[in-house]
């Protein structure tokens, strides 16, 4: 039975949840999915803090020479006196701002002689100053649950107070290739044989998708033996590449059985990759078996194992982007089948261009290098013309 597309997504997302939250270092957050928010612990500054290197002073003094009372650098502590009348403060960026003082005025618009300076420029009350409590005050929430930490929410969160936030646990992903003619890297294959790619391939893109990766090796057409190599496997998902069909060396549905599981979904109705393979295992482990073919393995994974990963993250927006674009070419539709052809998205002003890859086939290694979408193309029947507006799935940056 093939499962319509939207039916495949439904059941993933049915069955992955968040994965439970722990401590995490801000050092090692990066990427991580925010399981609580994060309160600041104090004001953000602390203080009144100068703008510029100038002089710290009362606007409504700033028509008569000033008596510079002293210095104040980054890192000093605030003055315990107020600026008495007809005084200023020689000030650095990032000075606390002496009590009475209401505006700096740059150095490069004063005129110091001796212990006097004089402001060549009247200025404006409150100029130059970031005032205490600015960007943040003590107990307002500065990164919300669900937030994918990026590299400036590590440094706001640092700014808060805080040295950790409590994360969802990153999934552990196992992945093992299947297939009697695959061989290890590193070595040479025989007559018949072939270099197994696709775990290396599929352990990249789990790891870029913010998962852990356990790496199984390679298992022959054997059923116990793909079996053995999964059951035990301490990992959140196990993925298989390899024997996800139907044909009489294809056994990751009677691998699944063996380790206990239910099988949810066998085909579903997508080209290339329709003998792609979702269910779940003890312990609460969600299985999914990609074909060997490279090409579809890749796709599969982008639609349903990426989808998988970000839900247990925790990331609430765990679908890549779409986009609308002009097809530089010409596509077939594909009775009663989605098909996501690979090709490059590049912008030429305002609009996006999708130009497909020249091979198509599942069997082509080679074939998603380069490429950063797949396009959408819903089931049916003739030729999408050049010029044509056409859905894409983006998998890659725009350059």
């Amino acid at each position: 039975m093939i499962t319509p597309l939207d039916e495949a997504f439904a059941a993933v997302r049915a069955r992955a949840h968040p994965l439970p939250a722990e401590d995490v270092l801000l050092t090692e957050a990066y990427g991580r999915v925010l399981a609580a928010g994060v309160r600041a612990r104090r004001d953000q500054p602390a203080t009144d803090i100068s703008m510029m290197d100038g002089y710290a002073l009362r606007a409504a003094d700033s028509g008569s020479p000033l008596r510079v009372a002293g210095e104040i650098a980054a890192g000093d502590a605030p003055w315990d006196r107020p600026l008495k009348p007809r005084e200023a403060a020689r000030i650095f960026t990032g000075a606390p701002l002496p009590p009475g003082a209401d505006c700096v005025v740059m150095q490069e618009h004063c005129v110091r002689q001796g212990d006097e300076v004089r402001v060549q420029q009247p200025p404006k009350a409150g100029q130059h100053i970031r005032r205490r409590g600015e960007e943040l005050t003590a107990g307002a929430e500065a990164l919300g649950a669900g937030r994918v930490l990026d590299a400036a929410d590590l440094a706001l969160a640092a700014a808060c107070g805080v040295s950790a936030v409590r994360a969802h646990r990153r999934p552990r992903v196992a992945v093992l290739g299947t297939g009697s003619e695959l061989v290890p890297l590193g070595k040479d294959p025989g007559p018949g044989q072939i270099v197994e790619t696709n775990s290396l391939t599929l352990a990249a893109l789990c790891r870029d998708a913010g998962a852990d990766v356990l790496r199984l090796g390679i298992a022959p057409d054997a059923v116990e033996s793909i079996a053995e190599r999964l059951r035990d496997a301490p990992a959140d998902i196990l993925l298989t590449t390899g024997g996800a069909s139907v044909g009489d060396h294809d056994h990751a549905q009677d691998a699944l059985e063996r380790l206990g599981g239910d099988l949810i979904f066998h085909t579903v109705a997508i080209r290339p990759g329709k003998p792609v393979l979702f269910g779940t295992a003890s312990g609460g482990r969600l299985v999914f078996g990609v074909p060997g073919n490279p090409a579809a393995a890749t796709l599969g994974f982008e639609l349903f194992v990426r989808l998988a990963i970000r839900l247990l993250s925790g990331d609430p927006h765990p679908d890549r982007p779409r986009a609308r674009a002009r097809l530089r070419g010409t596509l077939s539709r594909v009775k009663g089948l989605t098909f996501f052809p690979r090709g490059r998205v590049t912008a030429e002003g305002s609009q996006l261009i999708f130009a497909p890859g020249g091979q198509q086939s599942s069997m082509q290694i080679a074939s998603w290098s380069g490429a950063n979408a797949v396009a959408v193309v819903a089931p049916g029947e003739g030729r999408i013309d050049d010029g044509t507006e056409v859905d894409v799935l983006l998998v890659g940056e725009i350059r």
